[in-house]
């Protein structure tokens, strides 16, 4: 990215600063008019918040793709599995990186739109991804993968856990070890063995759905993508269990910082885990449809 020519990254406990920053040219996609009202100005806050942390830094709007650095886009739900997220890979409809938020999420069936607050905050983080910052450690820094899910952050914020709005030049203050790690560590353990027992029963139906067999082509087109899709979730349900169980080994020690870290990342890979079983039965619903027709009444 020309915008930065050079760029020491110091992120929570680390310094930070930018070298030769000049501009980082956007091209934003159009927000729908009945969103404006809620979330119009929480790009322009984040850029904002961004350009004050590191002096020379500029964001700027432009009116072509090619022009641009990055792309920013704007979604009515979930996008690969996040509220927000940052990608470098350029093989889309623009042929740039792409920077997407999304402002809502679908739970129990009801489309939700997410706080503008919220929607602030995963703004600034995914910038941050854009300029080149990775994710901090420090669970009050805005780097902090937390942010990246709303659950989490919705629970994080009822614990008492602000967002840091330190200065990128100035320490953290002393906020951040004040943070009642066992109690994080005891909900999340909580909330992890909950997800994890609900897999089970959910797993060995994807595993029937999956190994479906159709004649269709384009049936068997999706159940490879079903198969893959499995593939993935017992991949991810292995490292959720794993992550448990090392976060168990934490607790025994006392050291509830790390079984935080680690009971967050087992609950991380269980709704990754959900995410594919729910891609199995997409691709199943399809193959069967290919197969059957989309009025045929026969069972699953």
């Amino acid at each position: 990215m020309k915008a930065l020519a050079l760029l020491a990254v110091f992120a929570a406990s680390v310094s930070f600063s930018i070298a030769d920053a000049e501009t980082v040219n956007m091209y934003v996609q159009r927000m729908p008019q009945h969103w404006q009202n809620q979330f119009g100005d929480i790009l322009s806050d984040a850029t904002k918040y961004w350009e004050a942390k590191a002096p020379g830094l500029k964001f700027s709007t432009v009116s072509h793709a090619e022009q641009a650095d990055f792309v920013v886009e704007w979604a009515s739900q979930y996008g690969e599995g996040k509220l927000g997220y940052y990608s470098t890979d350029t093989v889309n409809q623009y042929g740039k990186p792409k920077l997407t938020i999304s402002l809502g999420y679908f739970k129990d069936k009801k489309w939700n739109l997410v706080s503008s607050e919220y929607a602030l905050e995963i703004t600034k983080h995914e910038l941050g991804h854009a300029i080149g910052l990775p994710h901090s450690t420090d669970p009050n820094d805005i780097m902090y993968p937390t942010i990246e899910n709303y659950e989490s952050w919705q629970q994080s914020r009822q614990d008492g856990h602000l967002t840091a709005t330190h200065t990128l030049k100035d320490p953290p203050t002393k906020k951040a070890s004040s943070v009642d790690w066992q109690t994080k560590s005891q909900q999340y353990q909580k909330m992890s063995s909950n997800k994890i027992d609900s897999l089970d029963s959910k797993i060995a139906k994807a595993q029937g759905l999956a190994s479906s067999e159709y004649s269709n082509l384009g049936s068997k087109a999706e159940m490879e993508k079903a198969q893959t899709a499995f593939w993935w979730a017992k991949k991810y349900l292995s490292m959720a269990e794993k992550k448990h169980e090392e976060a168990g080994s934490h607790v025994i020690q006392a050291n509830y910082q790390e079984s935080f870290k680690k009971f967050k990342s087992s609950f991380d890979y269980a709704k990754k885990t959900e995410q594919k079983i729910a891609e199995i039965t997409k691709h199943h619903k399809k193959a069967y449809e290919m197969e059957y027709g989309k009025n045929s009444t026969r069972a699953n």
